[in-house]
């Protein structure tokens, strides 16, 4: 009788502790996190699908509501206000312009935004400093580490002196990414040749007055230069210019010649930590800007630039 009475406890006990286990996992809280992306975009994109990832991967639940303004910056309010009116418990914003739009379009928000793809968010002025984030604000920076990035032009085209650089003034990626090889190019002996240019359509011309001025030329991962990649890639074709940039969709399309870039997976899965941490409680302003290391790049070489600009790949690359 004791036995069968102890066997009875013990099996009620078990399907107590079922039932507190399913009711704690019905009450797990369900996020609700708004994605403002600048474009449709396969390298962007990545970075979404990375972040989703490890946001699951960290056992949390979560609905998105997604959308994009097609690289036209002046849509931005409505998007972000729309987004805004659904009660995000967090917001993704993807590239430096969307998300300096989002800090002053939101600025009396009560949710935080986690940025991604941001060069230098300190330059764009959305955190004061690398070291922590703002109130509200915090997140991953896409800028490449230059001093890998110059190394390898030198190690691929080892005769390069003057490096072109084309850039948007007006855009502080392009400037933040400026400022950052500016640091490093005379470590490698080379001169910068800089080219600004604020009109897409001037985006030619500009390209073609480095003829004679650059033995290379860097394309910067800007809002208004890569959409014009294959723009630049006729005028660089003609004028046997080795193309460098960080985006590698160009480099297979064999828009430009190589890229040391950051691999977008990887800012996607830190952009999902950061995230996670605010969503379980952590303050962004006590989270620092999260940089890419040398180990989250990857180098990409197009076979059919190298072949068309007669530069043997080194023994170095050849794996």
């Amino acid at each position: 009788m004791i036995h069968a009475i102890f066997v009875r406890a013990a099996r009620l006990g078990a399907c107590l502790s079922l039932a507190c286990a399913a009711s704690l996992a019905h009450a797990q809280p369900t996020y609700k996190v708004a994605i403002a992306q600048f474009g449709p975009d396969h390298t962007l994109d990545t970075l979404v699908s990375s972040f989703k990832k490890e946001l699951a991967s960290q056992g949390l639940k979560v609905t998105y509501d997604e959308g994009h303004v097609n690289f036209d910056r002046s849509l931005a309010p409505q998007l972000l206000n729309r987004q805004a009116a659904g009660k995000p418990d967090l917001m993704l914003t993807i590239t430096t312009p969307l998300t300096q739009t989002a800090k002053q379009v939101l600025a009396n928000r009560s949710f935080p935004i986690v940025f991604g793809a941001v060069a230098n968010p300190v330059a764009a002025k959305l955190v004061p400093s690398w070291d922590r984030g703002d109130t509200l604000m915090t997140g991953g920076s896409n800028l490449p580490n230059m001093d890998a990035s110059v190394g390898f032009i030198k190690q691929l085209t080892p005769g390069v002196k003057r490096l072109g650089f084309i850039y948007n003034p007006g855009d502080d990626a392009d400037l933040g990414f400026l400022n950052a090889l500016e640091k490093v190019v005379g470590k490698y002996g080379l001169s910068l040749v800089k080219v600004g240019v604020d009109n897409a359509n001037d985006i030619p011309t500009r390209v073609a007055s480095l003829q004679g001025r650059a033995d290379a030329l860097m394309v910067p991962a800007s809002s208004m230069l890569i959409p014009a990649a294959a723009a630049i890639a006729s005028v660089t074709s003609r004028i046997k210019l080795p193309t460098y940039s960080p985006n590698v969709d160009n480099v297979a399309q064999h828009h430009f010649l190589a890229a040391m870039t950051v691999e977008y997976e990887s800012l996607g899965v830190n952009a999902g930590r950061i995230a996670a941490d605010v969503l379980r409680g952590k303050k962004p302003a006590d989270i620092p800007i999260s940089v890419p290391s040398v180990e989250d790049h990857a180098v990409r070489i197009s076979g059919r630039r190298l072949k068309a600009l007669g530069i043997a790949l080194p023994d170095s690359l050849k794996n």
